[in-house]
């Protein structure tokens, strides 16, 4: 396969669009096929994200009440102790995690690298936004299997819902991240 700037080989200067006609940064784009990350997943239907979340919520919600149950109900103690503070500490650091998503996608022209680096990101800023759902879960029940059902029922609904959902996700997600930036900040063997 030859350069796109190799002899004999035209490109078209005109920018690239989605299928939807919107433009595309060079950046997001090769010459062949033009589809985006944002593009692939906003195109799923609804019940296949809410799955993914309710699955993502099963799974890593489970691994953290199997490996380290005592930490996991720190961090859920956290979040239902100080719901504003755990709001405070998080939500900068999901919209952070966002703005370097989107970044990374802008700036990086390697396709490749540019989903590594944002399902990189995304899915730490995943694993450490699910003690917010367990602790929604924990405001039903105080034992980890029905709080675990709560929180994975929260989870696939917020999933499903189109505007309000993503804004609820933003918002549990933030507590979440919250209460680990807190047991970072506090000690691992505060309760605060």
């Amino acid at each position: 396969m030859r350069p796109p700037f190799a002899a004999g080989h035209v490109v078209a200067m005109t920018p690239p669009t989605t299928r939807h006609g919107t433009p595309v940064p060079l950046a997001l784009h090769d010459l062949d096929d033009i589809e985006t990350v944002i593009d692939a997943v906003a195109g799923s239907p609804w019940y296949v994200q809410s799955a993914i979340a309710g699955l993502l919520t099963l799974g890593i919600g489970g691994l953290l009440i199997a490996t380290a149950p005592a930490a996991t109900r720190r961090r859920t103690d956290r979040a239902l102790e100080s719901p504003l503070t755990a709001l405070l500490y998080g939500c900068p650091l999901v919209s952070g995690v966002i703005g370097l998503a989107l970044l990374i996608a802008m700036t990086i022209t390697e396709r490749f690298l540019v989903v590594l680096a944002v399902v990189a990101s995304l899915l730490v800023a995943v694993v450490v936004s699910v003690p917010g759902y367990l602790a929604i879960g924990r405001l039903v029940a105080d034992d980890w299997l029905p709080a675990l059902g709560v929180a994975v029922a929260v989870s696939t609904a917020v999933g499903a819902v189109p505007t309000l959902g993503t804004l609820a996700g933003f918002l549990i997600s933030s507590f979440g991240v919250g209460t680990v930036v807190m047991g970072l900040v506090h000690g691992r063997g505060s309760a605060t």
